[in-house]
């Protein structure tokens, strides 16, 4: 589980290796935090943040959310177990999303289906 101070990275792959779709899912999911900015643009919650890595998307939840909304964390957590996301507790992942690393898919050295 997360250790305290550790941010929760929810990565758009399976623990099979398959991609999740809908493409969009990162940005649905945070926007569960977001709000219109007075330019009429889409503002996420400082704690939770839609990124791609490498080409993999993702969501971060920053660790204070824990403790701010203690539903809304485990909602995000219950998320990714719900539909077989991998998950990573990063510390200081909100800061430095470009330095993370998607997860490998299991080499089970049969070829993988076609997305």
């Amino acid at each position: 589980m997360a250790d305290a101070g550790a941010d929760a990275v929810i990565w758009g792959i399976t623990r099979s290796g398959r991609t999740f779709r809908p493409s969009d899912w990162a940005e649905r999911l945070a926007g569960l935090t977001a709000a219109f900015g007075r330019d009429q643009k889409v503002v996420y919650s400082p704690h939770v943040s839609p990124v791609i890595v490498n080409g993999v998307r993702a969501v971060i939840v920053g660790h204070e959310l824990q403790s701010l909304e203690p539903r809304l964390w485990q909602f995000m957590l219950s998320f990714a177990k719900d539909n077989d996301l991998a998950v990573d507790f990063v510390a200081g992942a909100m800061d430095e999303s470009q330095s993370l690393a998607p997860p490998r898919p299991p080499s089970s050295g049969e070829p993988r289906e076609p997305v």
